[in-house]
């Protein structure tokens, strides 16, 4: 038996890493053959247009948009649709979908429910503490957990014991594309580039703190990709640090590849991140990433100096001097950074996925 139908069960469509790797993975199951249903709260976001049309888009009647707390009551409200569609195998693209599976046993669902780690499962401080468990009772409803790096891996090997725990990579779509030319970046301005979330999580603060630093050693230019609830807070603090000429704000871009040929360098300001996709889709097209240490993949793809570094630090002057080692230096040959970013392949990444669902199926009714 394999796991021939698959269900996605993400909230909406919002332009994160994990719905983005969940509209790639729907692609990518349904052309190896799987009938593959996404089964959301709301096809609010972005994304929901850059959906395959073979793969189906189930919305909860009424749809449930997203809050603060509406993931604790998700994943029952789709225990009816579960009934009905009658899924092999439930897979929650992220972190942030760990409850939904909890909601869906109590909603009666019998099969196989696995969850992609795409963040460290626990904060650090005593906040982590009040949370682990938590996250062990809503663990518990999990049959396996597919953590994008080795230390995430041990980390929730630790907090779910006897939960199988495997190492996967995700897919990044720019490793597919083809690379676009680099333009030539001779104006004598320093061109970063930065793409996230507008959330606490991303801390463009950070950035934007750094991009002044970097403008005293050097004239420099930061463009920023993304949208989210601190947009407002973004703006105000641009306008305080008078960086209206040296930033330049763009939301909603659907493409973001093309800014890599246009950048000396991408930043990276996360206080925490499972592995920051942009960093791996930077490299993949030959623009080397400065990064706080916000993962443990970061080490992992960043293994030559050509590609970059992780700062320790989270002082702007660091990030700026970091970026600035960088921006002295002729741009690295693509073929340099590319084959860093090759173990992120999509269709490399689907299989394993596809392979490992398949072993948690056949464990299942055996």
């Amino acid at each position: 038996m394999t796991a021939q139908r698959i269900v996605i069960a993400m909230h909406d469509f919002f332009r994160g890493g994990t719905e983005r790797v969940a509209v790639t993975f729907a692609r990518l199951w349904t052309d190896a053959g799987h009938e593959v249903t996404i089964l959301c709260g709301t096809t609010e976001g972005g994304l929901f247009e850059r959906v395959d049309p073979r793969v189906e888009v189930v919305v909860l009647d009424p749809p449930m948009p997203r809050t603060l707390v509406s993931r604790f009551g998700l994943g029952r409200a789709m225990g009816p649709k579960l009934a009905e569609l009658r899924p092999d195998i439930v897979f929650l693209p992220g972190n942030f979908h760990l409850p939904l599976a909890r909601g869906m046993r109590r909603a009666g669902f019998p099969g196989v429910i696995v969850q992609k780690v795409s963040n460290p499962p626990l904060p650090d401080g005593i906040l982590g503490l009040l949370i682990k468990p938590f996250y062990r009772y809503f663990a518990q409803s999990v049959d396996g957990f597919a953590a994008m790096n080795h230390g995430l891996a041990r980390e929730v090997a630790a907090l779910a014991p006897g939960k199988a725990v495997v190492m996967l990579r995700p897919p990044f779509n720019a490793i597919a594309a083809v690379a676009t030319a680099p333009h030539r970046l001779d104006d004598g301005v320093w061109r970063i580039v930065w793409a996230g979330r507008l959330e606490p999580q991303k801390d463009v603060g950070l950035a934007l703190d750094t991009i002044s630093a970097l403008n005293r050693i050097h004239p420099a230019h930061l463009t920023l990709l993304g949208n989210g609830a601190e947009r407002p807070q973004v703006e105000k603090k641009i306008t305080m640090l008078q960086l209206q000429d040296k930033v330049t704000l763009l939301s909603d871009v659907h493409d973001i590849t093309p800014y890599y040929a246009h950048s000396h360098a991408l930043l990276v300001t996360s206080r925490y991140e499972g592995g920051p996709a942009v960093a791996v889709e930077a490299l993949a097209h030959g623009t080397p990433v400065v990064t706080t240490d916000c993962s443990y993949l970061v080490h992992e793809v960043l293994t030559i100096p050509e590609s970059g570094s992780v700062v320790a630090s989270r002082a702007p002057a660091d990030l700026a001097v970091a970026l600035a080692a960088l921006c002295e230096k002729p741009r690295p040959p693509l073929e340099k950074l590319r084959p860093l970013a090759m173990p992120f392949a999509p269709q490399i990444s689907a299989r394993a996925f596809l392979d490992w669902f398949d072993q948690l199926v056949r464990a299942r009714v055996s």
